[in-house]
């Protein structure tokens, strides 16, 4: 198991679900966790109890504007260095009629999903590049292998999250930096907020923040490329 300790880690979406149970996850294990979202109270709410065990920064940034995204990395490189560690969780999805669905909705889940993660890679690998080192966590989705007709504009995008996660892995690998993806199926998170729907069975945030552990824990010279989660219940 790799030792974290120390470690810089970012993880975008990180006000609530996936991304706050990676944080608090992370920290128990002595990381320097950076929390991106663009609600800057939600992230207090989520740092407040970590604070008590280790460092935590909030950092208020949309990940889908460029420069938004650069204020965000340039002021956490300035508090704390280079990242080690880049957990891509933001993401947005909602059902969607392709006869009618509007360009907002189009741009809406394509900028998070697919222009966020490009946006917030981009600004680390300089750094882990220079330093030989480093690991970026895309959480994709099973649906970004296999569509479903109630959501299709989120099955694109996840599936150019796939596609952009294997080419940035091929990329970058003689660089010593890892890229690794983690596809879930259903997770009781908000975006089932609204929808008649049974969530009981579903996987919880803290089961998949634990498999993104897993692998960022991997020993040196392991790479898990990726990870598909369903629930057993």
């Amino acid at each position: 198991m790799k030792d974290l300790n120390g470690k810089v880690v970012v993880i975008t979406g990180a006000s609530s679900g996936i991304g706050a149970s990676a944080a608090a996850q992370f920290v128990a294990l002595g990381c320097k966790v950076a929390l991106i979202s663009r609600g800057l109270e939600k992230l207090e709410a989520v740092a407040a109890p970590l604070r008590e065990k280790g460092e935590v920064l909030c950092v208020a940034a949309d990940v889908c504007d460029e420069a938004s995204v650069a204020k965000a990395f340039e002021g956490i490189q300035a508090e704390w260095g280079q990242v080690d560690l880049l957990i891509n969780n933001a993401g947005v999805g909602f059902a969607t009629d392709l006869s009618t669905c509007s360009m907002d909705d189009f741009r809406a889940i394509m900028d998070t999903n697919l222009t966020g993660v490009f946006l917030c890679s981009r600004a680390v690998l300089p750094g882990m590049k220079a330093q030989k080192s480093g690991h970026i966590i895309n959480v994709s989705s099973v649906v970004g292998k296999v569509a479903n007709p109630g959501a299709p504009l989120y099955c694109a995008s996840k599936h150019g999250l796939n596609g952009y996660n294997s080419g940035l892995q091929q990329q970058v690998a003689g660089d010593g930096i890892g890229v690794s993806m983690v596809s879930p199926s259903a997770v009781d998170t908000a975006y089932w907020d609204g929808r008649d729907i049974d969530r009981s069975k579903f996987l919880k945030p803290e089961e998949v923040a634990a498999a993104i552990v897993f692998i960022a824990t991997q020993p040196a010279g392991v790479l898990i490329k990726d990870m598909d989660l369903t629930a057993m219940r």
